[in-house]
């Protein structure tokens, strides 16, 4: 029994020797190559919208929208049916960029710009009058909330104290 417990211990100790020593070895150094330039990368094509697509939001949820003047609601409908129209006009034609030479994406490009140039001055009114109508009926076009600062009073007091 002794003579089994001491090869026992003995094997233990020359696996344990042998895997500390092979852990304490420098691992292999790959061979250096000198550095070289990196190739140019190609330019990613731009994500989101694209370019030239983006429009003036007038931020008016449906739940408010629901309160306001028919004749506000129908001039609100119109101008967002403008947008979405514009807005799928400028995608089809920005969907061409991707199979054009750099000459024609230059030309899509300045194209895509100048119907965005024209959409916002033609609306331009539209989108002023909408807003005017909307601060006389008391309505924050970006917040939703009364301009005059009012409100229901609910809550349960100032806020959390800070500090």
């Amino acid at each position: 029994m002794n003579s089994k417990k001491s090869l026992l211990l003995a094997s233990m100790l020359a696996a344990i020797t042998a895997l500390s020593s092979f852990a304490q070895s420098a691992p292999p150094t790959p061979p250096t190559t000198p550095p070289t330039e990196k190739p140019a990368r190609p330019e990613k094509p731009q994500r989101g919208r694209g370019p030239g697509v983006e429009v003036p939001r007038i931020g008016v949820p449906d739940k408010v929208l629901s309160t306001l003047p028919q004749a506000l609601q129908d001039q609100i409908g119109k101008y967002r049916e403008q947008s979405k129209t514009f807005i799928d006009a400028q995608r089809e034609l920005a969907k061409t960029l991707s199979t054009a030479t750099e000459e024609q994406r230059n030309t899509i490009r300045e194209q895509l710009k100048a119907n965005r140039d024209k959409f916002l001055t033609d609306s331009q009114q539209l989108r002023t009058e909408i807003r005017d109508q909307l601060k006389d009926l008391g309505v924050a076009v970006r917040e939703n909330k009364p301009t005059d600062g009012g409100g229901t009073g609910g809550g349960k007091g100032p806020g959390r104290p800070r500090g």
